[in-house]
């Protein structure tokens, strides 16, 4: 017995049919909301009535607000019909819609988060005010401050210039205690360029600078907060840095940037022609803003050519060559973000191909959508919707899904660009722009337009395909092209999952490089004492004894030692090495970094003498008195006999004043840690006092509960002496790598991601292939295949897909791995095993995401089947 069929209220139905268009097309709407109203009463007559109420009062108030009468047949009211349309086809069907507005939120998303980090990292962290025509002069070069004044007596390209050197200052807050702050000393000719200058008070000016003239500072707003508790008395107040008393002239704002990235005082930088190091090379940086008219290749000539002077004036330490290699000017912006720049640019690309996977997986499911649609899009042409008005529609259904998608992903980088951000530990130029900035809506919009033109194009050309093609065209085209997408989306995943195999790799074989020490349960802390603290050999003895004694009867402490840098954070400056046996002019002459420690330096790293002995506390009389040197320094200049005993020249001022070597230790990672140990001298630290120390602190555990006791050891002994950095050297070691450990995690995630999207769409193109030919399947059931026979037909069939996509990706992986090459150790790019890595892993996908369909098809009744048909 027939249901008969149950029509919507009459009322409501004769409102919305006055409120619709005239003609096929609003005949066509009122069938569609009958057809829809009588599923729906099948559940519930109550629900169906209230459904079909809600719609009458949408299309009622849709002809109040737009004007539109039922003769309206501008392109206008067409356009929101579409809308309309397409909200319609949300609501009825909301797991494919939210799932098409995830995916798609994900991958624009990612690229969203990635940008803003890349447009924060490159726009927005400049440190001056105008960034285009700041130049680091000489960046890759120590200067000294005789230097500085030399060429900038000499220069006429730049407007300004000056530099800085970034230290630690011990600031006297008002209740007594001693803080240990970031800071840097400036020439107050560059602190006028800044982006950003002081909120209250002034800036610093040339008079600053002059000798004898009372101290200044300016503190950033966030000190003045924190320890000045916002007291407008601090500004013209005199505050004690680091044992001097400064009068606090300005207060910088609270968005100020400044070199080093996280200082918090700027005092003027002195200098003193009679000062003994005024041609000493120092932690010195020079930036210039060039002149009108002047242009970049101007200020290189004149740069190479103070070079060529430097050579003419101080041949002993100069030779003519002596700077091949070297970058003249950078600018400054790209000098602070250079070695962070190329990985980020590689993150964004691995987005970049991560968005195109995605567009291609959701074009796929779309067009999955149109080849079920395909006799309501016939059912429309043949009432008479022109072909132009379809494709409108597609379009617009595709630009409603791709506009919620853009919410997703603003909200989705909005929220994980800082994080990204914070994982660059170590790099203070790397930061992240606000999603609403202008620069970040630009390249979400251009990429979403992107993502809408990929993902409308696919059912749009199929449509137009059909309508060429007319009633040939079958369900299989469709699926032919679904699996050619698949093909594609595969290639880029193997495109993205060389890469991320290939920095797995490199980030292992980082883990494994041997340091020559042991860098567990070894805790480092920079120091950087006032002038005054070490400004003598003498003074600076008591000073560096002190602190040695005192923090090495801290329980728990087994050893200490100083030195004057950091291993793996920095390198120490070359000296050249004068032979007895074979002296060379200056010029000529090989050299090698020229490491300041004291006796307990060797200890605290587990270093025994290879040959010799290693320097002892007597080693540290006025002038240099011994010297330990490296084994591959050894090798090089006694390649055929001992190096102890042999005696050596390394004061550039004493050339023919030579010292004795005393010992050849093992060679330690000191630089770059990708890089083979180079030489390395040791002598004693006593003996060339510096402001920036590091005492190297080996415990019995690596708990951190040491930090605070040698925190105050260090405050006991003086507490002028500021703390810049207490870190584990564990942690040092994992800084050295940190970018390629971030960037090998990010694109970690976007391949697996990848992969995931690409294993959807071969469930997709899959199960609309199942579906297409399901009468084909049952008859082949019927007549007796076996359905184990019918699921490995189907398995083979997305493994070949996706088998097809990862030859080409290969071997377009392969032909651009270049691109990797400089982020990438001890692994070729080219590795046959990263690639069948990949390979396998796809390949393991596929197989997943075809076995649902292929079971399905295997399960199908043959009888129910034919019936069917």
């Amino acid at each position: 017995m027939r249901m008969r069929a149950v029509k919507p209220p009459r009322w409501l139905e004769g409102i919305a049919e006055r409120a619709l268009p005239g003609g096929l097309s609003g005949r066509a709407a009122l069938g569609d909301l009958a057809e829809e109203f009588q599923r729906r009463a099948v559940a519930s007559r109550l629900r169906a009535r209230m459904w079909y109420a809600a719609q009458t009062a949408s299309i009622v108030a849709y002809r109040i607000f737009t004007g539109s009468g039922a003769d309206s047949q501008d392109s206008g009211s067409d356009l929101l019909m579409d809308v309309r349309w397409a909200f319609r086809l949300i609501l009825k069907h909301p797991g494919f819609a939210l799932g098409v507005v995830a995916v798609l939120g994900t991958g624009l998303g990612a690229n969203v988060a990635v940008y803003s980090v890349v447009d924060g990292t490159f726009r927005n962290t400049s440190w001056w005010e105008e960034p285009d025509r700041t130049l680091g002069v000489w960046p890759d070069r120590r200067w000294s401050f005789g230097m500085m004044e030399l060429y900038r007596e000499s220069q006429v390209t730049f407007r300004s210039l000056g530099g800085y050197a970034e230290l630690a200052y011990a600031v006297r807050t008002p209740d007594g205690s001693s803080e240990s702050v970031n800071g840097v000393a400036i020439t107050p000719e560059l602190f006028r360029e800044l982006a950003v200058q002081p909120a209250l008070g002034r800036a610093l000016n040339d008079d600053d600078a002059l000798l004898g003239v009372e101290p200044v500072a300016v503190i950033s707003e966030s000190l003045w907060r924190r320890s000045f508790g916002s007291d407008p008395a601090v500004l013209g107040s005199a505050v004690d840095i680091s044992g001097t008393t400064a009068r606090v002239v300005g207060i910088q704002g609270r968005a100020s940037r400044a070199p080093g990235g996280r200082a918090e005082v700027w005092l003027p930088l002195v200098v003193d022609p009679r000062e003994d190091d005024y041609f000493k090379e120092v932690n010195l940086k020079v930036v210039g803003v060039l002149a009108d008219g002047v242009t970049f290749a101007d200020a290189h000539d004149e740069v190479d050519a103070f070079n060529d002077y430097l050579a003419r004036i101080f041949p002993n330490f100069f030779r003519a060559d002596w700077d091949d290699g070297l970058v003249r000017v950078a600018r400054a912006d790209a000098s602070q973000r250079r070695f962070i720049s190329t990985p980020l640019l590689l993150l964004l690309g691995g987005t970049a191909l991560l968005l195109l996977v995605t567009a291609l997986n959701v074009g796929n499911l779309l067009l999955g959508r149109a080849i079920e649609r395909r006799q309501e899009l016939a059912v429309r042409a043949a009432i008479g919707a022109g072909r132009g008005r379809i494709v409108q529609q597609l379009l617009v259904e595709a630009l409603v899904l791709t506009s919620l998608a853009v919410a997703v992903a603003l909200w989705t980088g909005a929220v994980s660009a800082p994080w990204i951000a914070g994982l660059f530990v170590g790099e203070a130029v790397v930061r992240s722009s606000s999603v609403l900035s202008p620069s970040v809506l630009g390249f979400s919009a251009a990429a979403a337009a992107t993502a809408w033109v990929v993902i409308a194009g696919v059912p749009v050309l199929h449509f137009l395909r059909a309508q060429r093609s007319g009633p040939t065209l079958k369900p299989h085209a469709g699926v032919a092209v679904q699996r050619s997408l698949v093909a594609v989306q595969a290639a880029l995943a193997t495109l993205l999952l060389v890469a991320a195999t290939l920095l797995v790799a490199t980030v292992g074989n980082l883990r494994n490089v041997s340091l020559g020490f042991d860098a567990g349960r070894l805790l480092t802390v920079e120091l950087s004492p006032p002038e005054d603290r070490v400004a003598d050999a003498m003074t600076a003895r008591g000073l560096y004894d002190a602190l040695v004694e005192r923090v090495s009867s801290i329980p728990g402490v087994e050893s200490v030692g100083l030195a004057g840098w950091l291993p793996l954070r920095e390198q120490a400056p070359r000296a050249p090495a004068n032979l007895e046996s074979a002296p060379v002019d200056q010029a000529e002459a090989q050299g090698a970094p020229r490491n300041m420690v004291d006796p307990g330096f060797f200890d605290v790293l587990g270093l025994e003498a290879v040959e010799g002995r290693l320097l002892r506390s007597e080693d540290r009389e006025r002038g240099v008195s011994a010297v330990v040197v490296n084994q591959t320094l050894a090798e090089t200049l006694w390649p055929d006999v001992s190096a102890v005993g042999q005696r050596i020249a390394i004061d550039p001022h004493m050339w023919e004043t030579y010292v004795p070597v005393v010992g050849v230790v093992p060679d330690i990672r000191s630089g770059d840690i990708t890089g083979p140990p180079g030489p390395a001298m040791y002598v004693s630290l006593a003996e060339s006092p510096a402001r920036d120390v590091t005492l190297l602190v080996r415990t019995a555990s690596g708990a951190g509960g040491i930090i605070p006791a040698v925190r105050h050891a260090v405050a006991d002994v003086d507490p002028l002496v500021p703390v810049r950095s207490v870190t584990w050297m564990d942690d040092v070691v994992r800084a050295a790598y940190a970018v390629s450990w971030v960037i090998m995690g990010l694109l970690v995630v976007l391949a697996v991601l990848a992969t995931a999207l690409g294993a959807i769409g071969i469930y997709a193109a899959l199960s609309q292939h199942v579906a297409a030919n399901r009468k084909d399947i049952g008859v082949r059931l019927a007549l007796g295949a076996a359905p184990n026979a019918v699921v490995g037909e189907v398995v083979r069939s997305g493994v070949r897909t996706a088998g097809i996509g990862i030859a080409v990706g290969s071997v377009v992986a392969a032909m651009s791995a270049r691109v990797l090459e400089s982020q990438l150790f001890g692994v070729s790019t080219l590795a046959p095993w990263a690639y069948a890595t990949a390979a396998l892993a796809l390949c393991a996908a596929a197989v997943l995401a075809a076995w649902a369909p292929a079971a399905r098809a295997g399960s199908l009744p043959p009888a129910e089947v034919l019936r069917g048909e």
